[in-house]
């Protein structure tokens, strides 16, 4: 998605505020800070001294706005994707880049991914592990990527660079297959993943882009220059790319990548579900875990009714008996669109006469109704759920077949 030829930092600028009126309203304050709008002045709002400390709070926004610009224009070029590191080791690497000490620069980042910045190789580990969580299969595989990359992070923290690089460039592109459809991070032709996305810091035009570029490079013949040239190290033409500072960059370079891919995975999962929603419509199977294959508005449902039994409990602790008008009243349409429900939403909900007992339950598109009620009982709450063909007849005190026992999860719940 090209971005028309900005300059960097009005990439930057575009992706912290995409409309412009935190950029106009901080132009405001710093050029015309002596004196307050006029607007606010015609409407008699005392704001004078507020005025003056947005003026103060505007310059310290911009300057980290110009940082973060400075960093992505001098340090990109050198192969690092700066966006999660530490500020203040970012700027001292700036300076020392600008100033012609390009090797300093590049110690002082890699000292971030090793020590106490081991903790940046664990969370990209466990990001990487949870995504499409929601999808059993896929779930499975990047679990599988995640323990491959653990053995990634074992390698760069032993000091195996040798290993660890080529881990880290394979997963690189894996992931970017994965939540492209088949598109790649190494390629320069027709399947070149589009790595720009204006909205996100990390993959403005100057960021993912540049640095696909940079280690997609061909290495045309036998080298020790220490490319980051992924061409280089799988085709055995980089003799020298097995540095501290090259395994550094690459796992700053995943680290934006999987920051992108993140809402990709997720709308991948979610193209799945439809799919697999659409081709299950009507079934009556149950998969090897007892659960309905067609599961239709389950995990919406499910979702709509944790928010009623989180806010339920709330409401009782603060009134001593459970309200009867949380779905329609306390929650609305919108919160339940939100959550994936149609506008006409169909929560039902019962208080038993003494208000220390309720349930609310919704018959999904499957036509399969789940439930969960909650029972204060001393100072906590017993919870039932609910999954059948038709809806609940009753409370579960009263005793209505289909109530799970107390704090089991039936399998559609699941």
């Amino acid at each position: 998605m090209p971005t028309n030829g900005l300059s960097i930092r009005d990439q930057v600028w575009r992706a912290v505020d995409p409309t412009g009126e935190n950029r106009a309203l901080i132009n405001a304050a710093i050029h015309g800070s002596r004196d307050v709008p006029d607007f606010l002045r015609r409407i008699g709002v005392d704001v004078g001294e507020s005025w003056g400390h947005l003026a103060v709070l505007s310059v310290e926004y911009r300057r980290s706005i110009e940082g973060i610009a400075a960093a992505v224009r001098v340090l990109g070029p050198r192969g690092w994707a700066v966006m999660t590191m530490d500020t203040e080791a970012v700027r001292r690497a700036v300076q020392a880049a600008e100033a012609g000490r390009g090797d300093e620069a590049d110690d002082l980042l890699a000292d971030q991914w090793a020590g106490d910045g081991a903790w940046l190789l664990k969370r990209i580990c466990d990001r990487v592990g949870v995504m499409g969580a929601t999808d059993p299969e896929l779930h499975r595989l990047f679990r599988e990527r995640a323990r491959l990359l653990g053995l990634a992070r074992d390698h760069h923290l032993a000091g195996r660079y040798d290993a660890s690089i080529p881990l880290l460039q394979a997963h690189l592109e894996g992931i970017v297959i994965d939540v492209t459809g088949g598109k790649k991070f190494f390629t320069k032709g027709t399947q070149k993943a589009d790595m720009v996305d204006p909205k996100q810091l990390v993959s403005i035009e100057a960021c993912l882009a540049a640095l696909q570029a940079t280690y997609g490079q061909d290495v045309k013949e036998t080298q020790t220059g220490g490319s980051l040239s992924r061409h280089g190290v799988l085709h055995g033409r980089e003799l020298a790319y097995d540095t501290r500072v090259n395994s550094a960059k690459t796992w700053s370079v995943l680290d934006a990548l999987v920051e992108w891919a993140l809402p990709k995975a997720r709308d991948v999962v979610q193209a799945r579900k439809v799919e697999r929603q659409a081709t299950n419509a009507g079934s009556q199977d149950l998969d090897e875990r007892g659960r309905r294959v067609d599961d239709r508005e389950f995990s919406e449902t499910r979702d709509a009714l944790r928010l009623l039994e989180t806010s339920a409990m709330g409401w009782y602790r603060r009134q001593g008996r459970f309200r009867a008008d949380l779905a329609g009243g306390v929650y609305d349409t919108a919160d339940f669109r939100k959550r994936g429900l149609p506008a006409d939403h169909g929560i039902q909900q019962r208080v038993r006469a003494d208000g220390r007992e309720v349930m609310y339950w919704r018959k999904t598109a499957s036509g399969w109704a789940l439930g969960l009620a909650l029972a204060a009982d001393g100072d906590g709450f017993g919870e039932y759920l609910y999954a059948a063909a038709d809806p609940p007849s009753g409370l579960p005190s009263e005793g209505a077949k289909g109530w799970g026992a107390l704090n089991e999860t039936p399998p559609d719940w699941t």
